[in-house]
């Protein structure tokens, strides 16, 4: 079956002042039609870089290259800025970290909705307005017809993550692109914004790339995991794999670090040292000076290990994980 989303070998450069920053570097991954695909590792990995380059928000100071970066059957490195933005709010959209600074803040919310609907799905202003109403109910933000008319401003952080995810379904996309969708907010608000998105994507059999730090939430809302470190995807597969059979050192360290049902204060481990700088010549495994099983093989071209169908490690020294 054809993915919907193809990356291959996906790289992407930024030009600073200070040096080229080797921000992604040979990327790749797959999504299915439906799947919900979830994208970790610690804050600066590259997760938010590989969204933004699908979307085609990176800006002109970033080089972006890959053999294969194709959604829906669209080839993102070939199509136009215009074909671009004719897919970018409408087969294709993005939830943002901060959905109050993402908001137009002097504009109502409900003009925001039917902005969308009016351009992507060519609704009349009235039709539009009435269908903006319905979005705002669908995600059960209360008296919807009054909240139409209310500023960001005037909504808590969890009522504008909820106006983002109306927004982001209003043109019933193909792809939904989640970057850190409950950020800041507290554990009940997170889960009734990822219920949401779970019954949403359900319901239109969209597909969904969640990109969060929090191993915990992935592993209930994902179907899959590509973990990132440091630009590299070091490992991927299904929940499963992951959590029951992971082979990188750095997802077993990442699972340490992250509390859950079970776990006491003092079953958490920090993981040692910190992200290299990109800016910086990089060795093949950027994770080797961090790494307790690091060898002189670690010095070779990263190898890309299937260790079955549905389950890849990019190390030269992954852990032994059992059928």
């Amino acid at each position: 079956m054809t993915p919907l989303l193809d990356i291959q070998n996906l790289s992407v450069d930024f030009a600073t002042r200070d040096g080229t920053v080797h921000a992604l570097e040979n990327v790749s991954f797959q999504l299915a039609r439906g799947e919900t695909m979830g994208l970790v590792g610690e804050s600066g990995s590259g997760k938010s870089v590989s969204a933004y380059a699908v979307m085609r928000l990176l800006g002109g100071s970033a080089r972006v290259r890959a053999d294969r970066m194709i959604s829906g059957g669209v080839d993102l490195l070939t199509a136009t800025d215009a074909e671009v933005a004719a897919l970018r709010g409408k087969r294709m959209t993005m939830i943002f970290q901060n959905a109050r600074s993402a908001l137009n803040p002097i504009r109502p919310i409900g003009q925001q909705i039917a902005d969308v609907l009016r351009v992507h799905r060519a609704m009349p202003r009235r039709a539009a307005k009435q269908a903006a109403i319905a979005a705002l109910a669908e995600v059960r933000i209360p008296d919807p017809e009054r909240r139409y008319h209310a500023y960001p401003f005037e909504l808590s952080g969890g009522m504008c993550q909820r106006v983002m995810i109306a927004l982001a379904f209003a043109s019933e996309p193909e792809l939904l692109i989640a970057d850190e969708p409950t950020t800041g907010l507290d554990v009940t608000t997170q889960a009734v914004i990822m219920d949401l998105i779970r019954e949403k994507s359900s319901q239109r059999r969209m597909s969904t790339i969640l990109i969060t730090h929090d191993l915990t939430l992935a592993a209930e809302y994902c179907d899959r995991f590509a973990v990132m470190h440091a630009g590299h995807v070091v490992e991927q597969g299904t929940t499963a794999d992951i959590f029951e059979r992971a082979a990188h050192p750095y997802t077993g360290l990442l699972m340490k670090a992250t509390p859950h049902g079970a776990s006491n204060l003092s079953d958490l481990a920090a993981i040692p040292g910190s992200l290299p700088d990109l800016r910086r010549d990089l060795p093949p495994c950027r994770f080797v000076h961090r790494c307790a099983h690091s060898a002189p093989a670690c010095a070779a071209a990263l190898p890309r290990v299937p260790l079955h169908p549905s389950h890849e490690v990019s190390c030269h020294m992954p852990w032994k994980v059992s059928a």
